[in-house]
């Protein structure tokens, strides 16, 4: 999905927050280029393009813009634009597999549900962008639901999740989704995973993410993407979690898995 779109662009600068918005840009581009999504020696929009799509000035876009340069993300030049320098390094090396129990992950998450409240910002089935149908491995076609909630403990919000899942069950709607666990709901739609991958990162927190946990566009937060495949390897859910570090501690029990190298395959 290109990053800089109308639509990947609406709603990540808030102009009722006293963050400036040459900050809370900053904060956007940032967390694209640490994240992968925008890749090393990858080419940025022109600057009154980004202030045209945006609806600021270019003054603003500059401003952004040079922070990211001054942080060694960026570089600048006349006549030939804005370039990362500062993205993603792929790494070979495969480290050592780690595995924790299934049925461990889904009862702390049963037990995470069950001891906080959930608030629905956004649900719709839809088209998916090209690289989350890539994933899916979903015709051109397809439509996923698209779900986005924020989780709170005793009235302090510490989760913004973002959502998509593959699923035409009539139950997997807005409603079911505002009022209870989505674990409980995959149960009741039958789907069922046997796998879960789970990545984390640190990560600087977009404005919109961070108006809904109450905090300042670019603080840092814990991010944890979860794929949940099913049978064959299909992918089922892509979860995104944005955690406020301050609210919530992510504690598993990993073990290494065992080889033996004389056991025939």
């Amino acid at each position: 999905m290109d990053p800089f779109t109308a639509q990947s662009l609406e709603g990540i600068l808030r102009r009722d927050l006293h963050t400036p918005l040459y900050h809370q840009l900053q904060g956007f581009l940032r967390t694209l280029i640490e994240r992968g999504e925008i890749g090393d020696g990858e080419q940025l929009p022109r600057e009154e393009e980004l202030a045209r799509r945006l609806r600021i000035s270019r003054v603003t876009v500059r401003q952004a813009l040079q922070v990211l340069a001054d942080d060694g993300l960026l570089i600048r030049q006349r006549g030939r634009g804005t370039r990362v320098i500062g993205g993603k390094v792929r790494s070979s090396a495969i480290p050592m597999p780690l595995k924790t129990p299934l049925g461990e992950l889904m009862h702390s998450l049963d037990t995470l549900a069950g001891n906080t409240q959930v608030r629905l910002l956004g649900w719709e089935r839809a088209i998916p962008p090209e690289p989350i149908r890539e994933l899916f491995a979903s015709a051109p076609d397809e439509a996923l639901v698209r779900c986005v909630r924020v989780r709170s403990r005793q009235g302090r919000p510490f989760g913004y999740y973002a959502s998509w899942t593959r699923t035409a069950h009539p139950d997997f709607n807005a409603s079911q989704l505002a009022n209870g666990s989505r674990i409980e709901l995959f149960r009741r739609c039958g789907i069922h995973f046997v796998q879960v991958q789970q990545t984390v990162s640190a990560l600087r927190v977009g404005a919109l993410a961070a108006a809904h946990m109450e905090m300042s566009p670019g603080q840092a937060v814990m991010t944890l993407e979860r794929r949940s495949y099913g049978p064959g390897q299909h992918l089922l859910d892509l979860l995104e979690i944005q955690y406020r570090p301050d609210q919530l501690r992510y504690q598993m029990r990993l073990d290494y898995e065992a080889f033996n190298p004389e056991t025939p395959v």
